[in-house]
C-alpha cells in the first residue's frame, strides 16, 4: 500500500478494513496480516531467553507480525500448541508462535511450550511461546540446508499500523489478481494505491531454473520416447518382413488371425518389458547423481517409475500392433513362394 500518508491510528485502522474485506471477496479462502514475505524481505530483532547470554551465537532468529488466520493461508503447519487469535489483542497477555528449529535451539530437550521471550530490550515484558511450526523457507528452495529460526507474534500486539496481507484463493491467483486489486483499492484514500503480487513471481528467480529443467526434462523424455517408440516399430516391422514365409505357412495350416496378431504383440512387448526392466535398474542406479536436480521429489519414487513402465509398454503396444496387424494380412499363397 502506498500514497497518502495516515497517523498511527488511521493506518492500523485501514489495515483492520482492508483485512477484512480480502476475507469476503468472492473467490478468497483465505486472507492474514503480515509484516515480512519470504523470499522478499525479513526482519530481524534482538531476542533474550533465560540461560542465554546472547542468542546471536546461535543464529539469526527472523519475525513476522501475523493475524489469526495466517498459518491456515500460508498452508503452515502447526505442530503443537495453538497460533494467533483474535484473543491476541494489545491489551492481552503477549504471545509468539516459534519455528520448531528455533525451538529446538533454544530450549533443547525442553518443552518449548510456555517458554518466555524477551523482544527487543531485556527490560520487555515476556512474550510466552504458546505454538511450535513447522519449518519454512525463506532464502533458499533446496533441501540440505540448515533451517531458519522463525517466530510469529500477533499483528495486533506488534507494530499494528504495519505491513500488508497474504490472500489465499480457491482458483488462479494470478487470474484472480486484478479483481483483489479492485476490491481493496476502493478503500484506500486519496491517491493511494494498492499493490497486488502473486507469489509465483516473488518465487520467479528461485524457481526459474528448476522450471527450466523441467521443460528440458520433459522435452529430451518426450524425445527419448518417440525415438524408442520409432525404433521398436521399425525392428518389429523388419521381423515381420523377414519371417513373411512362416507366417504364411503358420496361416496356411491353420493359424487364426487373432493367433498371428498375438505371436508378434507377445513378442514386441517381450522385447520391449526386457528394455524397461534394463532401463529401471539403471535409473536406480543412477538416481542419486540425478537427485539434486529434482525438487522435494525422491529420485527412486515408486509410483513414478510404475507410471513411466506404463507408459512405456503402452507406447510399445501400439509401436506392435500396426506390424502385428500387417502379419495379420499375409496372404498365404503369396507368402508360400517367398523365399
Amino acid at each position: 500500500m502506498r500514497g497518502v500518508k495516515l497517523d498511527s491510528a488511521g493506518d492500523v485502522a485501514l489495515r483492520r478494513r482492508l483485512l477484512a474485506e480480502a476475507q469476503t471477496l468472492p473467490g478468497v479462502s483465505h486472507a492474514a496480516r503480515r509484516i515480512t514475505i519470504p523470499f522478499w524481505s525479513s526482519w530481524n530483532t534482538e531476542i533474550h531467553v533465560a540461560g542465554i547470554d546472547s542468542t546471536d551465537r546461535l543464529g539469526s532468529f527472523s519475525l513476522n507480525s501475523v493475524s489469526p488466520d495466517y498459518f491456515v493461508t500460508m498452508g503452515t503447519r502447526l505442530l503443537r500448541g495453538r497460533g494467533i487469535t483474535e484473543q491476541d489483542q494489545a491489551d492481552a497477555p503477549r504471545v509468539m508462535v516459534v519455528s520448531a528449529a528455533m525451538a529446538g535451539v533454544l530450549w533443547p530437550g525442553k518443552d518449548a511450550l510456555g517458554q518466555c521471550v524477551r523482544v527487543g530490550d531485556d527490560t520487555m515484558p515476556c512474550t510466552s511461546v504458546v505454538g511450535i511450526a513447522e519449518n519454512i523457507k525463506s532464502e533458499d528452495l533446496r533441501d540440505g540446508g540448515a533451517p531458519g529460526y522463525f517466530y510469529y507474534l500477533s499483528s495486533e500486539q506488534m507494530n499494528p499500523q504495519m505491513g500488508g496481507l497474504f490472500v489465499r484463493t480457491k482458483n488462479d491467483p494470478v487470474a484472480a489478481k486484478e479483481a483483489i486489486r479492485r476490491r481493496l483499492q476502493s478503500l484506500m484514500p486519496g491517491v493511494s494505491y494498492v499493490t497486488v503480487t502473486p507469489l509465483t513471481e516473488v518465487l520467479g528467480n528461485e524457481t526459474r531454473s528448476w522450471r527450466l529443467g523441467a521443460t528440458m526434462f520433459t522435452v529430451f523424455g518426450l524425445v527419448a520416447l518417440l525415438l524408442a517408440a520409432i525404433g521398436l516399430y521399425s525392428v518389429i516391422a523388419y521381423n515381420v518382413t523377414q519371417r513373411t514365409h512362416e507366417l504364411g505357412v503358420r496361416t496356411a495350416l491353420g493359424a487364426q488371425v487373432g493367433d498371428l496378431v498375438r505371436l508378434v504383440l507377445r513378442e514386441g512387448l517381450l522385447l520391449a518389458a526386457v528394455g524397461v526392466g534394463l532401463g529401471t535398474v539403471i535409473a536406480v542406479i543412477v538416481s542419486r547423481w540425478v537427485e539434486p536436480l529434482l525438487f522435494e521429489e525422491s529420485p527412486r519414487d515408486p509410483a513414478v517409475y510404475l507410471g513411466v513402465m506404463a507408459v512405456l509398454l503402452g507406447v510399445a503396444f501400439v509401436a506392435s500392433l500396426l506390424p502385428a496387424r500387417r502379419a495379420a494380412r499375409v496372404d498365404p499363397m503369396r507368402a508360400l513362394r517367398t523365399e
